[in-house]
């Protein structure tokens, strides 16, 4: 059987995670390499953990230019050495990004244009998110699988504030951004 993550499912046990971190995040939160590897990168990332939810494994070290895909044992290509990671499925990409002002769009476009069931973008803005949210969402609509990505909610958003320890999760719909509640 094959089972899609759902954007909500996916915010949701970010939260829980993220919760679970909260005081280890808030120690580091403003030193990017060290959070970014607490995030992705790291033996015990949060990342796997949010996997190990969704019976996923992750693969932390770009692949593509992905920073992260979830995967399933039987999504890599069969028939290859051990320690190489080709894929022919990936259920979840994801891309985390600390600078909010680095151009997210470049993240939204490859995002976008990747052949999975989610696509995950994670940021952390300093300013008011309405014109970047507002920009990006006019990117992927620009998408000729915009249409998809909206009926299948297949691409989210999600927005952490270092004041109050705060996530807003945004999933992309035709007619705008939906706030998860």
């Amino acid at each position: 059987m094959y089972e899609v993550v759902s954007a909500k499912n996916f915010f949701k046990a970010w939260s829980e995670v993220v919760e679970k971190h909260k005081t280890e995040l808030l120690k580091i939160w403003r030193n990017q390499r060290e959070f970014t590897s607490y995030i992705k990168g790291s033996e015990n990332s949060l990342l796997s953990e949010i996997a190990s939810k969704f019976n996923l494994l992750t693969y932390e070290n770009d692949y593509y230019s992905i920073d992260s895909i979830f995967y399933k044992p039987e999504d890599r290509t069969p028939n290859v050495s051990l320690n190489s990671y080709w894929f022919r499925n990936i259920r979840i990409a994801f891309e985390h990004e600390n600078n909010f002002k680095s151009g997210l769009y470049q993240e939204v476009s490859h995002l976008v244009i990747t052949n999975c069931d989610l696509r995950v973008l994670v940021a952390y803005p300093n300013e008011d998110v309405e014109n970047e949210l507002s920009y990006l969402h006019s990117v992927i609509k620009g998408n000729r699988n915009a249409k998809n990505i909206s009926i299948e909610e297949s691409f989210i958003i999600i927005f952490g504030y270092e004041s109050g320890f705060e996530w807003d999760g945004y999933i992309y719909k035709d007619e705008g951004w939906k706030k998860i509640t």
